[in-house]
């Protein structure tokens, strides 16, 4: 998520961008462009005979794996968890120190805090509802939520259901700078989150832009809790953790420990410095970020979802047809992300406290890519999307 609200027109750099994002702001150093990724040495050897495709996989995976060992080196990084599918075949890999003091290793099948990643599975949600005409992606939020979104500048019968979930609803976020740099927080219920955002504001009327707001994916929640009778996180188990038993994704909630096996996840103070932040109460988080997974269950949902498991043809057009962002297209719950040689993928990212993580793939299915680095700051960001442009543009 983002603390502050983006003025249309503002620059943005790629840490706020990219990490998706849950609190974290702009760093001040993650530049918009990315360092091209280490350049592989061509064959000039042409007595050789053509690689066969199990070869160029095999290739491909063992320059893959020593890319990301080169972006562990970094200081800003202690290690890396990726993971995904190649032509539908599961790898995962991790490299780097789990914890900077005891220098323990990384392993892939550890869990993390995934951040806004939590978006993606917050719109399927809802797009599931209007699949079934449970509600309409037109519908205004006043018809649902009446009464909450109103007075400061705002009002609920000219803000729809896809406004939030594609960033356009003008409302501000309740996240902002100071919860970035806790070194602690309160216990929040969600409609404390939703009364912090409209306290600031309008951004912009709604549809008059775009402006990244994690109070747009926490109505979207409450939206869910309105027509099913249940909260987000019971429906979330029922309709897509259960179907697809990943059995180690779970709901923070206001519990500060990460459950199974896991590194320690560090946050970055003002001057740049690594210090362990692993728990906290994570409550402030709510739809638009609380969840904690795996590569494995994340690789699991994304090749779901984007192979259409999840949603008809009709509802994944809705979910990528995507509006005007500083990062592209920005659809519903994901955005587009086109690569230097044409090809795109769909994704999202999540930055909160102690972990940086981007998850997403092709149209298909069949390749899917997660990465996850156990700190924050502008090098994670910079290096989850160098991953990303590593394993796609091949």
């Amino acid at each position: 998520m983002k603390p502050f609200p983006m003025q249309k027109g503002a620059s943005l750099t790629l840490s706020a961008l990219l990490i998706g994002t849950l609190i974290l702001p702009t760093y001040g150093c993650a530049e918009a462009s990315v360092d091209q990724a280490i350049t592989q040495q061509q064959e000039t050897d042409h007595t050789k005979k053509p690689s066969t495709p199990d070869q160029a996989a095999q290739k491909h995976g063992e320059e893959m794996k020593n890319f990301i060992d080169e972006k562990a080196k970094s200081e800003a990084i202690p290690g890396i968890i990726a993971a995904g599918l190649r032509d539908g075949e599961y790898w995962s890999y991790a490299t780097g120190v789990a914890n900077l003091d005891h220098k323990n290793p990384m392993e892939p099948d550890f869990t993390f805090r995934i951040g806004s990643v939590t978006k993606a599975f917050v719109a399927t949600l809802v797009l599931q509802l209007a699949q079934e005409k449970k509600l309409n992606l037109e519908d205004s939020v006043e018809k649902w939520l009446p009464g909450v979104v109103k007075g400061n500048g705002y009002d609920g019968n000219k803000v729809t259901i896809r406004m939030l979930l594609n960033q356009t609803s003008g409302i501000a976020s309740y996240t902002s700078t100071d919860m970035r740099y806790a070194t602690s927080f309160p216990q929040y219920t969600v409609n404390d989150l939703v009364r912090m955002g409209l306290a600031k504001p309008p951004v912009f009327q709604p549809g008059a832009g775009w402006d990244y707001s994690n109070t747009n994916t926490v109505l979207a929640g409450l939206v869910i809790q309105k027509v099913t009778g249940e909260t987000y996180d019971v429906q979330m188990k029922k309709r897509i953790l259960d179907p697809l038993h990943m059995t180690n994704t779970s709901f923070s909630g206001s519990n500060p420990k990460i459950p199974g096996q896991h590194a320690t996840g560090y946050n970055m103070n003002k001057e740049g410095k690594l210090y362990d932040f692993t728990e906290y109460n994570p409550s402030w988080a709510n739809a638009a970020g609380e969840l904690i997974s795996t590569g494995k269950d994340l690789t699991t949902f994304f090749s779901a979802l984007l192979s259409g498991e999840l949603l008809s043809d009709e509802m994944m057009k809705q979910m990528t047809t995507g509006v005007e962002s500083p990062i592209g297209k920005y659809g519903l719950g994901l955005y587009e992300v086109t690569l230097p040689n044409g090809k795109t993928y769909w994704a999202h990212g999540g930055g909160i406290h102690g972990f940086e993580t981007l998850a997403g793939g092709t149209l298909g299915g069949k390749d899917i890519l997660v990465t996850n680095i156990n700190a924050v700051g502008p090098e994670p960001v910079v290096a989850n999307k160098a991953m990303f442009e590593k394993e796609f543009s091949r």
